[in-house]
């Protein structure tokens, strides 16, 4: 199967152009009128996502959110329509955690500062996480004008995975809105299709690339039509190993019928005397629901740019079951994670030298679970109103050569000092290496 991603892009030395427009632009912006509000749900909070998710399978908003970033805009007019007093108990929890955040993207604090550590390279990510280094503390700052919004986040690596880069900008962007129109210059991570557990082209296990990226998401689709939303990007990849790619990158998802929301995703990495490399997934994800509970079933199906006749596609199924009460909410996570491809064409592909092509910073940008390997992970997750919230997760991964990886996560998540901490203690097993402990933990404040 052969496809082309028609969007050109050349950058410059990525840390230098985004750092300088990053920097120029948001200064420019110092003196223009307070902000509506801010532009991004980002990628980085796992229930704020449940929420959305409870809202749209139960047929209360229908934007797509499989894929974020996501604008406040687009979910404004819907939020405002719905009325807390007719929902389920779930129901109204999702409401008002939404409601909540989006009052905190237009009024509340402006100021971030976070700072966190661990004492392990083998780091166990949940949803959302960012840890690339053994500790790291950054300060940011938010702008927000009637169409546009900044950030200015600085980060200090203390040993960085990958060696290098003890000082970066992840995190920061420039936004604009032009009615449906969104355009940005960020460092944001990606997380497109369903999955919590293992999205095939982009989440949260590498470092955000550095990107220009267009969305479009009409407030009044076409007539016949469901609303839909359309990202495209180019973006600056760095794989670690003296080796740099522009990526274009295309999506387009919306909901097809009642219950059913549905994604398309393409991705095209080229450089100078090397080959180019395609990646194409498709997703989809159904949910109900009954009384209090809700039920959602998903899949995500990747190929590279040729299937052969004895390859297999990479593909993740997942199934989710959500309930509580106004106050505490209650999830379960099942997935499995098929990852071996094939051994001509595999969806993570090896060049010449066998190292990965799609590489960020020596991470897959896309599924944290090893190449060519089958994965069976789930989770459990408590949420309260207060902010508080408990996580168990587990996957355990069999490779094509028999290797075994097996991997633990439990974390208390507590506001306290005005803040909110986080304590994880993670254990990895794996038949190459020793069994190993670790502990995460960070603290995080606005202002």
């Amino acid at each position: 199967m052969q496809f082309v991603i028609g969007i050109q892009i050349s950058f410059m030395s990525s840390n230098s152009f985004i750092r300088n427009t990053l920097i120029i632009g948001s200064f420019s912006l110092l003196l223009t009128p307070v902000a509506v509000s801010s532009v991004w749900i980002e990628a980085n909070d796992v229930e704020l996502r449940n929420s959305l998710t409870v809202l749209a399978e139960s047929g209360l908003i229908k934007t797509p959110i499989q894929q974020f970033p996501v604008t406040w805009k687009s979910l404004l007019p819907e939020l405002d329509a719905l009325e807390i007093k007719e929902l389920s108990t779930t129901q109204q929890l999702a409401l008002r955690h939404v409601r909540h955040q989006l009052s905190q993207a237009q009024t509340g604090p402006k100021t971030r500062w976070y700072i966190g550590a661990t004492d392990s390279e083998q780091v166990v990510q949940d949803y959302g996480d960012d840890i690339y280094e053994e500790g790291k503390i950054s300060l940011s700052r938010s702008l927000h004008g009637t169409n546009w919004a900044a950030r200015i986040q600085v980060n200090y690596r203390q040993d960085p995975f990958e060696g290098d880069h003890k000082k970066t900008l992840d995190g920061s962007y420039l936004a604009y809105n032009l009615n449906d129109w969104s355009f940005s210059l960020d460092s944001l991570p990606l997380r497109w299709g369903p999955a919590e557990h293992s999205s095939l082209l982009f989440s949260n296990n590498a470092r955000p690339m550095p990107k220009i990226r267009i969305d479009y998401a009409p407030d009044y689709p076409p007539a016949g039509m469901n609303p839909f939303k359309i990202s495209l990007f180019s973006a600056y990849q760095d794989d670690g190993y003296s080796d740099y790619y522009q990526v274009n990158g295309i999506r387009f998802s919306s909901q097809l019928f009642q219950h059913l929301w549905f994604g398309i995703s393409a991705i095209e990495q080229s450089a100078d005397n090397r080959p180019d490399n395609r990646m194409l997934t498709a997703d989809a994800r159904t949910g109900f629901d009954w009384g209090s509970h809700q039920f959602s079933a998903y899949a995500e199906l990747g190929i590279d740019r040729k299937l052969e006749s004895d390859d297999k596609p990479a593909y993740t199924l997942g199934a989710q079951w959500m309930t509580g009460s106004t106050e505490r909410r209650h999830s379960v996570t099942v997935e499995y994670s098929q990852l071996d491809g094939g051994t001509e064409h595999d969806f993570y592909s090896l060049d010449e030298n066998q190292k990965q092509y799609f590489l960020h910073h020596q991470r897959n940008p896309g599924s944290p679970f090893p190449r060519q390997s089958q994965t069976v992970s789930t989770s459990y997750r408590q949420f309260s109103a207060d902010g508080s919230a408990w996580t168990a997760l587990l996957s355990h991964s069999k490779k094509k050569n028999d290797e075994t990886l097996s991997r633990a996560l439990l974390r208390r998540t507590e506001p306290a000092f005005s803040g909110l901490i986080k304590l994880s203690l993670q254990y990895i097993d794996s038949s190459s290496y020793d069994n190993e402990v670790g502990i995460q933990i960070s603290g995080e404040w606005r202002f």
